[in-house]
């Protein structure tokens, strides 16, 4: 089932790892389809340390593509998102992620771990 991101997203639960600064979003839309939203921290670019690629985007438990349509379409929907019932660090938190993904520096970071990528 392809998920439906013109829906509003609800985040579910917000939850943040001792890794660096991952976070976690478990979400559904109102359609009731549930995905998961990570964002890697991007402090260690060290890829032995971690399963997934230090500073990157997933969807779904899947690489999302730097500057993609898919990229866009999350971060301008996570921007949206009203979160109820939580702190006012945890939306700084993901204000900041979001901020991260779209700057300059999140390229310069790919370009460190592009070897890292899945073939």
């Amino acid at each position: 089932m392809e998920i439906d991101l013109n829906d509003k997203i609800i985040i579910q639960e917000f939850k943040t790892w001792m890794d660096g600064g991952s976070v976690m979003l478990d979400c559904t839309n109102e359609k009731g389809q549930q995905f998961e939203i990570e964002f890697v921290q991007s402090v260690i670019l060290n890829p032995r340390e971690f399963d997934r690629i230090p500073g990157r985007l997933y969807f779904c438990k899947k690489l999302v593509e730097e500057r993609s349509d898919l990229e866009r379409i999350l971060l301008n929907s996570l921007k949206k998102v009203k979160l109820e019932n939580f702190t006012q660090l945890e939306e700084e938190i993901l204000q900041e992620r979001i901020r991260y993904v779209k700057s300059n520096q999140f390229i310069l970071d790919i370009e460190k771990t592009k070897n890292l990528e899945p073939e």
